[in-house]
């Protein structure tokens, strides 16, 4: 994937996408007036923009290539089996799920809206355009509309809908929410475009999973134009999941923007196992003090996988702390890019910023660029940042043989103990422990 895109190119590529958008605003001609209004104002701003290319700085080391040379239908809804369901099922996991095939909401197969826990509406975006024209669901349409990343505007244009889930002030709700978005074969390379808003209101308590992953037994060519938009107002508290098994030929590019206000809390939990082509786009924006972030990620990656993780973090007050881990397993041809830029503001006096990227490389056609990034413009402040890629430590490898284990075990003892450290960190154990095994059953399939 080291094409670079031409000028020609990109602009029939977006044509074929504004194409798409509007054939996607037709088919889903009775839709509330506002949310296809904003859904034309995406497809509008589109049409001044371009798909990025290697020449481009955060995107140096991927090449989208393998999305624009594609022909896409819309993905619509096909019936799936019951096991392709329970694929995404933890056990353990008391959980309201919210399921999507090939980007559309299937509530037959999802939880009752009707019987939420007290504090928590969860809605079709559209529906709550509906009813409040300008409300904050409306505002953040809005800011997916007018984003400056051509990928988070193709998402607001060719979206069929939203999910908005709102916490109300105060709230703890004790159940996850469990979204599952399948990708099930539906005859030709089709595109879906999922989209989850979240709003914490002061003093409340949610935790989501984003779980990505293709029907069982098939293997279609797909493209999951994503986002994900979380505002946690003061005191507020996130936990939020992202579980990525794309399928060999599935490609996904998604973008998670999150607003903090004063005293409150996100943690972000992000595992990549899957996919042919995935970048993931994570901008967290600290609005008042007293804030506190955590970003945690593992990818493991084998074959000719290509996982790209961008994160920005965005100091703009004082006494805010960040803190992110990102640790890895890449073999085979496989290329892991992290790029993680923290910016400290001038007036962000007092900031604890902590940035760390870990990657194995196990094979000698394996790659991984880190880039990590710190710009400070405030001298009160504590923050550091680094990178290590290196091989297992060989001493350690026949210490634990030279205790019984053959050759691969004590391999795959000390790679599944160097995620841990990230793993570890997932407090919902439920899907700590599905997601270990999901590493585990990985380990073992690359060897």
């Amino acid at each position: 994937m080291t094409t670079i895109t031409s000028a020609t190119h990109t602009r029939e590529a977006m044509a074929r996408f504004e194409a798409l958008a509007a054939q996607a605003i037709k088919a889903n001609g009775q839709a509330p007036a506002r949310f296809q209004e904003l859904r034309r104002r995406a497809i509008e701003r589109l049409g001044g923009m371009r798909f990025p290319t290697r020449r481009d700085e955060d995107w140096k080391y991927t090449s989208v290539s393998a999305i624009t040379n594609e022909t896409w239908a819309l993905g619509r809804a096909v019936p799936v089996k019951a096991e392709d369901l329970s694929r995404a099922f933890f056990d353990g996991l008391d959980a309201l799920r919210i399921v999507f095939v090939n980007g559309v909401w299937q509530p037959e197969l999802s939880t009752s809206f009707d019987d939420l826990p007290e504090g928590l509406s969860i809605a079709p975006m559209s529906r709550l355009l509906d009813h409040e024209p300008d409300g904050w669901a409306a505002r953040a349409l809005e800011a997916q509309a007018a984003h400056p990343h051509v990928f988070a505007v193709l998402n607001a244009a060719l979206a069929t809908d939203g999910m908005a889930v709102q916490v109300a002030p105060d709230a703890v709700i004790g159940q996850p929410l469990h979204f599952i978005f399948i990708a099930a074969d539906q005859g030709k390379a089709f595109v879906q475009a999922p989209q989850v808003y979240v709003h914490a209101a002061r003093g409340s308590k949610l935790t989501f999973v984003e779980h990505y992953l293709p029907q069982g037994g098939g293997a279609p060519r797909y493209f999951t134009c994503a986002a994900t938009r979380i505002r946690v107002d003061a005191n507020a508290e996130v936990h939020h999941y992202r579980l990525q098994r794309e399928g060999q030929f599935g490609r996904q590019v998604n973008h998670c923007s999150v607003e903090q206000d004063r005293d409150s809390r996100y943690y972000s939990y992000a595992t990549d196992l899957g996919g042919m082509l995935v970048r993931n786009n994570q901008d967290v924006a600290l609005r008042d003090s007293n804030t506190q972030t955590f970003l945690n990620g593992v990818y493991l990656l084998g074959d000719a996988q290509h996982v790209d993780n961008q994160t920005f973090m965005d100091h703009a007050v004082p006494h805010c702390e960040s803190n992110e881990l990102y640790k890895g397993i890449v073999t085979g041809k496989a290329r892991g890019v992290f790029n993680g830029k923290v910016l400290v503001r001038p007036d962000a006096q007092k900031t604890n910023a902590f940035q760390q990227n870990s990657t194995l490389l196990l094979s000698p056609h394996a790659v991984m660029d880190a880039k990590p990034q710190l710009e400070i413009f405030a001298d009160d402040v504590r923050c550091s940042h680094g990178a290590t890629i290196g091989q297992l430590d060989e001493m350690s490898v026949f210490y634990l043989r030279t205790r019984g284990l053959s050759a691969n075990e004590a391999r795959r003892l000390l790679q599944f103990a160097f995620l841990a450290e990230v793993l570890d960190n997932m407090p919902d154990e439920p899907v700590r422990e599905a997601v270990k095994q999901l590493v585990l059953d990985k380990l073992r399939a690359i060897g």
